[in-house]
């Protein structure tokens, strides 16, 4: 207990930092060099806890690890984080999943924000410290009491000296990238400080003809206002340009149901296939300190984004072994603008009742969000291409791009708000027990106007609104000086942006989540682990629809779902972080999901059943000093889903609909292995190389999509030459 009240007395404390500060939702924390292991989190529950005391699965990926492993992307975050699966649809559209369940509760800072396969950027890494994940429900501060994850990244902050670095990277497939990052006093005896960072990356890929510019950048500035008074305002923007998009996947069997042979660098797009990305978010935040080692924080962040999709691909079809005809092309024109503006507002801090010290959190937070579809199209009397592939064996994407038809208005508005109030007291009943009890009751309720080709107003559909209370129980009991013991509860209310295939959305997921394990502090806290027990029971549990046509899209560009009811989830998960020793570092974990039915089939089978994952990092000693090695291992069962497939050995001519069944496609568990070595040459100067699948592995990251599968990436080699000041 007595660390915890110490980090929120520190939290707002302006005088006490150097250079092994660290962050938590932008505050700093003193005195702390992270390495592998976080110190303290506020993700799960606002109030600022080790990871032994938080009653959740939390996993922190710091800038450390970022650095060591070149994780440029969230998505290659998540991809080393425990119990985490990454999966791509295609090159452009990624999901997530924890626990067999879709993320979709993502924050900026601790502020909600939103995220969609469709239509969003995810953020690149040179714009964050570091990345919190709590694994189960949190809706007692996120609103969504989602059983899949949290994905809380938390932004660059200005330092109190002066610091920076520069970096260049070089890989394969002809990649380059560039970054930078400054930070330090401006004025006033550093009272007034500013952090500048930003990158920019151009590379081609290991599919035919793709290829990818980004634009990244952020500055923040924050001042000591008062004494006891902190102000931060910031604005970050992403754009990603890409060219030679894929909008689909490679298909699995020929017209004449015989399996496919076709290279990692397949690719049906044409070469100016396009799904530009941008987005930016101008935020602010205000910590005050007060009275009692009380404290008061409140941040805003308004979004925009806009994606603009111009796709060409064959997505569909069989294609004939001997000529290579048969694949079916779509296209596609879209514009889609977002805007959101959302809040956290919080206070949190001791107060003493029966004798004891104990905490309290009282807080509000919501977002009001609205997607616009323009009135767009490709002009379809006007194609100056054919709708199907004429040999996909030579297809080299040299087509024209078609006439488009822009008529500057709105197709539909989407808008959807979600707000709530919540509380929650940390008991301490014995100095060797805490137990955290809250509520939330959040408001939710969205709705989607339609308008005709002139902007018109015509109707709303999709209008639905709901208030829901949210309980949530936690307790941990200290066994040893070392280890303790765990369990949580929370109710489940999941409002859900998916959308069946009338484009309707599916009803808010609601249900309950059960917690418990062990957690533990080893080698004076610089060791966490953690073996965790979960059961998840819901309805309206959404998993893509296999019954659309090939090639079905929604209005955004998303995928189409359908609610399932009666869904139970039993798992376990054990992790490891931090440091065995000053000079080794290691991190990993595995997981078991397993989620059923009402009547007992499983579901969710394109989630892995088993995870497991394992990095780690050595300081070589003596004549080797300043050379450090490290790798890691990433695992995962096998994955399958329901496809239509061409029957094996039919003689249906070309041109003609060959007769089809439905069979489970899947790809067979798969390890991944990585490298990495880095050379200091001094204090200030190293180069580090990364090579990730070590072993060139071929494999699918998704199967079933399209009736088809997407590869994942062959053998990456990165040389990164890194600078500090």
């Amino acid at each position: 207990m007595a660390l915890s009240l110490l980090a929120a007395t520190a939290l707002t404390t302006p005088a006490f930092a150097d250079e092994a500060d660290s962050t938590v939702e932008g505050v700093v924390v003193t005195g702390v060099k992270e390495g592998y292991a976080a110190k303290v989190t506020e993700s799960a529950a606002k109030l600022p806890l080790s990871l032994r005391e938080t009653p959740q699965s939390v996993t922190v990926i710091t800038r450390e690890r970022m650095d060591d492993f070149g994780l440029a992307t969230i998505a290659n975050v998540l991809e080393q984080t425990t119990g985490i699966t990454v999966q791509e649809n295609d090159s452009n559209r990624v999901n997530f999943t924890s626990r067999g369940f879709s993320i979709s509760n993502f924050q900026l800072d601790g502020v909600p924000t939103a995220y969609s396969s469709g239509s969003s950027v995810m953020g690149d890494t040179v714009l964050y410290d570091r990345v919190e994940v709590v694994r189960g429900a949190t809706g007692l501060v996120t609103g969504s009491g989602d059983p899949s994850a949290t994905v809380n990244l938390i932004r660059k902050a200005p330092t109190r000296e002066v610091k920076g670095s520069i970096a260049a990277l070089v890989g394969s497939w002809n990649r380059g990238r560039v970054e930078a990052d400054l930070s330090g006093p401006v004025f006033a005896e550093g009272r007034v400080r500013a952090r500048v960072a930003g990158a920019f990356e151009d590379r081609e890929s290991y599919i035919d003809f793709y290829e990818e510019k980004k634009k990244i950048g952020l500055a923040v500035v924050e001042a000591d206002v008062t004494d006891t008074t902190l102000v931060r305002l910031g604005y970050d923007y992403t754009e990603v340009t890409p060219k030679g998009t894929t909008w689909g996947t490679s298909p699995l069997y020929y017209r004449d149901g015989s399996p496919t042979s076709f290279e990692r660098a397949y690719n049906a797009a044409a070469r100016w296939s396009t799904w530009d990305r941008n987005t930016s978010n101008l935020y602010a935040v205000l910590e005050q300190r007060l009275p009692g080692d009380w404290k008061f924080r409140a941040a805003v962040n308004k979004r925009q984004s806009e994606s603009t999709a111009l796709l060409y691909y064959g997505y569909g079809g069989y294609p004939d072994p001997n000529d290579g005809s048969g694949m079916i092309v779509a296209d596609y024109y879209n514009v889609f603008e977002q805007e959101e503006t959302a809040f956290d507002v919080y206070a949190t801090g001791p107060f003493e009742l029966f004798g004891r010290k104990h905490e309290l959190v009282i807080g509000a937070n919501g977002y009001d969000r609205e997607g616009t579809t323009m009135n767009d199209a490709i002009d379809a009397s006007r194609r100056p291409y054919a709708m199907t592939i004429p040999n996909i064996f030579t297809w080299d994407g040299r087509i024209p791009e078609p006439a488009l038809l822009r008529y500057g208005t709105p197709a539909q508005i989407e808008r959807t708000k979600e707000s709530g109030v919540y509380g929650a007291v940390r008991f301490n009943p014995t100095d060797r027990l805490k137990v955290i009890v809250g509520a939330r009751s959040s408001q939710w309720e969205t709705k989607v106007d339609r308008y005709d080709l002139a902007g018109v107003y015509d109707r709303t559909t999709n209008a639905y609104s709901e208030d829901k209370v949210t309980p949530y129980f936690g307790a941990i009991f200290d066994i040893t000086s070392q280890i303790s013991a765990y369990v949580s509860y929370s109710d489940l209310f999941k409002p859900q942006s998916n959308k069946d295939r009338n484009n309707a959305q599916l009803p808010p997921v609601v249900g309950t989540n059960y917690e418990g394990g062990l957690k533990g502090e080893f080698f004076e806290g610089q060791l966490y682990a953690a073996v965790v027990g979960f059961y998840v029971k819901q309805d309206n549990l959404a998993e893509l629809d296999p019954t659309v046509p090939d090639g079905f899209i929604l209005p955004d560009g998303g995928s189409a779902f359908r609610a399932v009811t009666g869904a139970e989830t039993r798992g376990f998960e054990a992790e490891v972080t931090g440091q065995l020793t000053p000079r080794w570092r290691i991190a990993g974990g595995y997981t078991y999901a397993y989620t059923e039915n009402a009547a007992k089939v499983r579901i969710n089978t394109l989630n892995p059943r088993n995870i497991a994952r394992i990095y780690t990092t050595y300081d070589l000693p003596g004549p080797l000093e300043g050379l450090t090695i490290g790798g890691g291992l990433n695992w995962q069962s096998e994955i399958y889903t329901a496809a239509t497939i061409p029957v094996p050995g039919n003689t249906s001519a070309p041109g003609t609909n060959p007769p089809t069944m439905r069979v489970n496609v899947s790809q067979d568990a798969y390890v991944l292995a990585n490298l990495m070595a880095r050379y200091r040459f001094n204090e200030k100067l190293s180069a580090t190389l990364n090579v990730d699948n070590l072993f060139d592995e071929t494999y699918y990251r998704r199967v079933g999509f399209y009736n088809g599968g997407y590869y994942g990436e062959p053998r990456k080699v990165t040389l990164t030459l890194r600078a500090a000041f």
